[in-house]
């Protein structure tokens, strides 16, 4: 560890400023260096990182931060930019280190905050807006990505730009990778704005020549300034023309004087400017560059060597994410008129083999999520059973299609809605806990989570005939194989785990947590209310008796199936204790799982704690 703090310290150092060509390129294996060993002992961003360090030392080159504004889109692939900003990644995304995207809080170079992707360009408009309002002078700059840019808001950002004349400078990083394969016509696009490689070749080559000496260089710049001007008067009409734009590119994202020529013209340029820059995900690690990106997208503790995780699961344990994409092959196989979309997930949520299995049932949208939900809403409409597989934090992009397009017309749309719950390092930006009480609120939906493996897949069985709007919600978690036990799924209906002898205590819960509670506590009654939504009002009739009764809701809100069903026993006439245990209607900030159960005081000891309380 003292090599790497030595590393850090090393890089710190530089005067990126003065520094020459050479002294940067030492600079960047550095910091490649860094960041790989942080990543292989915490996890992280690790491809989006590497693929940028040399745009990001350019950019701190060119511009004068904190004074001029630096939005990451997403943010995720801010890792070198905290480290020339002074941060250590030591502790990277643990409960007291630096975050793994940019936080006002932590530093006066991250004047923004995000964490899902195409909100960059409609911020840094805002804040031109402001500046210019304000009299004010500095650049504001968006970093967006490739698959990034062609989401809907993006496209909204951009479109505004007709007659918006505040300047912002917006560089695409172009690596031809999103979380998982980018898709669709921009992407089409931008591949075909840049260069071939045979061109790329001769232009190393031409370039390495004109560099022999003054003469030669003078001639090299002044034929590039002809080329620019050739290149934006074909290019002014592209995509990026027509939204008004003075589109600069291709420009290579590891040539610092390419990047210095790009900026330089930008920072002149009266109007807001587009700056297509090429770079590869992953870049200076093989098994990053050259193997299956998506999995280093984001990565678990790894062994550099050999690219190994360092925590294999046992063989007793299992994903839930691998089960219920399993059991979603298994739908698609026996039934042709099943559909399966996803937006840019399919990798983290099991989905890529099912995509490539099933190309005609299985499709990934990509970084579009209200069109993933009304996509699928058109299929529901065709006669076609439809799952949408997403992330819960991403879901809720997609709240007005969910609620319009799917819930009021009660489609037979399946969500599969991934990471419901805590989701640990990320933190704020990415905790899947509100979705159970927006999906609540909305008519017509209905909501459940298994309590292991066996019951989601018997859900999913239920979905295949269930004809109306369902959410089948499902934490990140490895559980413990299940034992084969027969079981059997009814609409809306509970089931009751363990009954005591007496009426003292209930506890009301459910999906995976509600295992632990079987196996650590006794002598109290416990029900599987596996149905969130619709609460089963003749369970409930039956616990009336009961002197205190425990809804206990680690996946949600307090806002949530908590408040839900507390209402519905009032309403019922309940007149004993109600005792709720949930998620605090808060943002909640990186750490382990565990580390923000014990935070927010919905782990096992706490309902313990209460438990005993009340004995």
């Amino acid at each position: 560890m003292d090599k790497y703090q030595n590393l850090f310290n090393e890089i710190s150092n530089y005067d990126i400023k003065k520094a020459n060509v050479k002294e940067l390129r030492e600079l960047s294996s550095k910091i490649r260096e860094y960041i790989i060993k942080e990543c292989s002992i915490n996890g992280g961003h690790l491809a989006s990182n590497l693929g940028i360090v040399e745009l990001t030392i350019a950019l701190h080159r060119a511009f004068s931060f904190p004074e001029d504004k630096l939005l990451f889109d997403v943010s995720h692939q801010c890792y070198t930019h905290k480290i020339l900003s002074g941060r250590s990644l030591e502790n990277l995304r643990q409960e007291n280190g630096v975050d793994g995207f940019q936080k006002r809080h932590e530093s006066k170079y991250d004047p923004y905050e995000a964490g899902h992707s195409s909100t960059s360009i409609s911020t840094a408009m805002g804040m031109a807006l402001a500046r210019d309002m304000n009299n004010e002078d500095y650049h504001i700059i968006s970093l967006i990505g490739d698959s990034s840019i062609a989401n809907g808001m993006a496209f909204e950002a951009l479109n505004n730009n007709d007659k918006f004349n505040h300047k912002v400078i917006i560089i695409i990083n172009d690596n031809n990778m999103s979380i998982s394969q980018p898709v669709g016509a921009l992407h089409n696009m931008l591949q075909n704005i840049r260069l071939s490689p045979k061109y790329i070749r001769w232009k190393d080559h031409y370039r390495k020549h004109m560099e022999k000496n003054k003469f030669t260089q003078w001639l090299f710049s002044f034929t590039k300034k002809i080329k620019d001007g050739i290149t934006h008067l074909i290019y002014r009409d592209n995509f990026f023309g027509t939204f008004g734009y003075y589109y600069i590119g291709d420009v290579d994202g590891y040539d610092f004087k390419e990047m210095e020529h790009a900026f330089k013209k930008a920072k002149k340029k009266k109007s807001s400017v587009v700056i297509h820059v090429s770079t590869i995900k992953g870049k200076g690690y093989n098994l990053a560059e050259t193997s299956n990106v998506s999995s280093w997208h984001s990565v678990p503790p790894f062994n550099i060597e050999d690219g190994s995780i360092k925590e294999v699961l046992p063989e007793n344990k299992i994903k839930l994410s691998k089960v219920i994409a399993n059991k979603i092959e298994e739908e698609l196989s026996k039934d042709p008129n099943s559909i399966l979309i996803t937006a840019s997930t399919s990798v983290g949520s099991n989905f890529d083999t099912v995509i490539k299995n099933h190309p005609e049932q299985a499709l990934d949208v990509g970084i579009s999520e209200e069109h993933a939900v009304t996509f699928a809403s058109g299929c529901a409409l065709n006669n076609k059973h439809t799952f949408v597989s997403m992330y819960s934090t991403f879901l809720q992009r997609s709240y007005d299609q969910i609620n319009h397009d799917v819930a009021r017309m009660d489609l037979p749309v399946t969500f599969l809605i991934d990471r419901s719950g805590l989701v640990g390092k990320d933190g704020e930006t990415h905790q899947g806990i509100f979705d159970e009480a927006f999906l609540l609120n909305m008519p017509n939906m209905n909501i459940c989570m298994g309590k292991d493996e066996i019951e989601y897949a018997r859900l999913i069985e239920f979905s295949r005939t269930f004809n109306h709007s369902l959410a089948i919600r499902y934490p990140i978690l490895e559980s413990e194989k299940t034992p084969y036990y027969e079981d059997t799924i009814e609409y809306g209906k509970w089931k009751i785990e363990k009954e005591a002898n007496n009426k003292d205590i209930c506890i009301i819960s459910y999906g995976p947590k509600l295992k632990e509670v079987i196996n650590s506590i006794n002598d109290v009654t416990i029900v599987n209310a596996i149905f969130q939504s619709p609460l089963d009002e003749e369970c409930l009739k039956s616990l009336l008796e009961y002197k205190n009764i425990i809804i206990y809701s680690p996946y949600g809100i307090e806002q949530g199936f908590t408040y839900h069903t507390f209402i519905k026993l009032m309403d019922l006439g309940y007149k004993n204790k109600v005792h709720r245990i949930s998620l605090p209607n808060k943002y909640i900030s990186k750490g382990t799982i565990e580390q923000q159960e014990k935070r927010c005081h919905i782990d096992i000891s706490s309902l313990k704690e209460l438990i005993n309380s009340i004995k």
